[in-house]
């Protein structure tokens, strides 16, 4: 290829997901904006502390999205699409099944998180109301990290791009109608979160649906199980998963 045609195919990836980061401290301000507007100080103080408490849980699996990335790249440059759709559905299994543990384990995180917090009172209820309801979106949180790894493997940054609008913007919209129109709290910031991130699986996996039927291909379960397969997938990301882990325990730190 001519050097104009990889800077085009370059930008072509990573335009959308330019833009889509954009929309993220949009999303982060809007949340601070209609939550500083509420009588007391201390509800602000509940969001960001739960929010802390989520980007540490959910990034800390971000390999689901920076693996799937990978596997399905290999398998989309080595014309086997076969193996591309099972690196989908071998991604969602293991998001799924951690989405279910983070649920399962929720009283036991939130008790850890809030005494290393050590957050005054009033903050510390509150944050747990924000957490008690946001902590339903973790199997859609980590199931649209798949989505979009995949998307983006598959060169389709503009899927990643719709859904992320998607999301942010049903978040958007939804914490002014909660907070602002409906006078709630910090618990309607984190239903606006919950609905969205569900919002925003669904529509990915209509994506994925409509583009697995134009290309005539269905997930092969017994080949996106495969143990061999599958411990590969673990293995990587295990190494992913703890430099992830480093890094975000610095910056809650």
């Amino acid at each position: 290829m001519s050097e104009g045609n990889w800077n085009r195919r370059v930008w072509r990836l990573a335009g959308p997901l330019m833009l889509a980061n954009i929309t993220v401290p949009l999303l982060g301000a809007v949340d601070t904006a209609v939550v500083g507007h509420l009588d007391e100080v201390y509800y602000l103080g509940a969001v960001a502390v739960g929010s802390l408490i989520f980007n540490f849980l959910y990034w800390g699996f971000g390999f689901l999205r920076m693996g799937t990335t990978g596997f399905a790249a290999q398998a989309h440059g080595a014309d086997d699409m076969g193996e591309a759709v099972a690196t989908l559905g071998r991604a969602m299994v293991i998001a799924v099944v951690i989405g279910i543990g983070l649920l399962a384990l929720q009283s036991l995180i939130i008790e850890g998180a809030m005494a290393i917090m050590e957050a005054g009172a009033d903050v510390d209820a509150q944050t747990r109301a924000y957490y008690a309801i946001r902590i339903w979106s973790a199997p859609a949180a980590l199931a649209n990290y798949v989505v979009l790894g995949w998307f983006l493997g598959m060169q389709n940054a503009r899927a990643g791009l719709i859904i992320q609008l998607v999301i942010n913007l049903i978040n958007i919209v939804l914490d002014l109608a909660f907070v602002v129109g409906l006078g709630m709290a910090v618990e309607g910031v984190a239903m606006a979160t919950v609905i969205a991130e569900y919002a925003g699986l669904g529509l990915g996996l209509v994506m994925i649906r409509s583009a697995l039927a134009r290309g005539g291909v269905a997930i092969d379960w017994k080949r996106a199980l495969d143990p061999a397969r599958m411990r590969h997938m673990i293995v990587v990301n295990r190494d992913i998963f703890l430099r992830t882990l480093c890094l975000i325990t610095a910056f809650a730190y």
